[in-house]
């Protein structure tokens, strides 16, 4: 066992893993994993990945695991939760197009030349894309339309959209990721031309691909989680060591820190929704 924190609505396990038996669910990009070892080897490791408890496929930080596996460790900090606790959710990242030259309109006449786009009304884009009816939704400010298909599974719905991103980018547009509010105000208020509307991906089909040893396209899930523990800053060294040994001295280590709450909003070494829990030393 390792070390527990009780939140009001789940329970943290704070332990190492052996990373050879996790499993991720989203592709890995060759150049995060390169800063990330960068950063990695210049300090010890800061955060641990969150992982279902029950399967052990990587909710959030798969590329915290694919850099430390290029720098040779064999084990790394993990926060162990209940996957199925109805307080974790799955989310999605819309796609923002967006290019200071061109217009809205300019996004429907280039994506014309390739795909069959459909007019759909404002408010039954949602239902169409439940149905299966359209398998990809674009947003101008003005307008909203439908990209209509038969796809055998959401895995390949969004390797469907991963080609329509590199056909933006082809012809000059860039492509960034935010939350479904950020990307749908960012349109209307004209800081975006369009936004690619992604469906949403379930836990299940989350597993099921891990676990088959597939992966989804970068940004396809965003893991929302009440809380998430931060800075148990575990000595490089100590990921190449015994499990046993290892977890002995991790759970000692965070013993004699300090723990606090903070609540959702923080800005450390980034912006945090969630609440924390920070380990420090006073």
């Amino acid at each position: 066992m390792g070390y527990l924190i009780s939140h009001p609505r789940l329970e943290l396990e704070i332990k190492l893993e052996e990373i050879e038996k996790l499993y991720i669910h989203e592709e890995i990009i060759p150049e995060i994993v390169e800063w990330l070892s960068s950063e990695i080897k210049r300090d010890m490791y800061k955060h641990p990945v969150i992982v279902d408890k029950e399967t052990l496929v990587v909710l959030d930080g798969m590329h915290r695991v694919a850099a430390l596996q290029h720098l040779g460790y064999k084990l790394i900090p993990v926060c162990l939760v209940n996957y199925n606790n109805p307080s974790i959710t799955v989310g999605s990242w819309f796609r923002i197009i967006e290019n200071g030259q061109k217009t809205g309109e300019s996004v429907r006449k280039d994506l014309e030349s390739g795909y069959n786009l459909q007019e759909i009304a404002n408010n039954e884009l949602k239902r169409k894309m439940y149905d299966r009816e359209v398998i990809i939704g674009i947003v101008t400010s003005r307008k909203c339309y439908g990209i209509p298909g038969k796809i055998e599974s959401i895995k390949e719905t969004y390797g469907y959209i991963k080609q329509l991103e590199r056909d933006l980018r082809s012809v000059g547009y860039k492509i960034s990721y935010e939350t479904e509010n950020d990307a749908v105000n960012k349109v209307k208020s004209g800081k975006a031309l369009a936004a690619i509307i992604a469906p949403r991906i379930t836990k299940r089909d989350v597993v099921t691909t891990a676990l088959s040893g597939e992966v989804f396209v970068h940004k396809s899930t965003r893991h929302v989680i009440p809380t998430r523990p931060l800075f148990v800053n575990v000595p490089i060294e100590w990921l190449n060591m015994d499990l046993k040994e290892a977890n002995k001295l991790l759970l000692e280590h965070l013993s004699k820190k300090k723990l606090r709450r903070l609540p959702s909003g923080q800005t450390l070494d980034r912006l945090y929704e969630e609440e924390l829990y920070v380990f420090s030393e006073t």
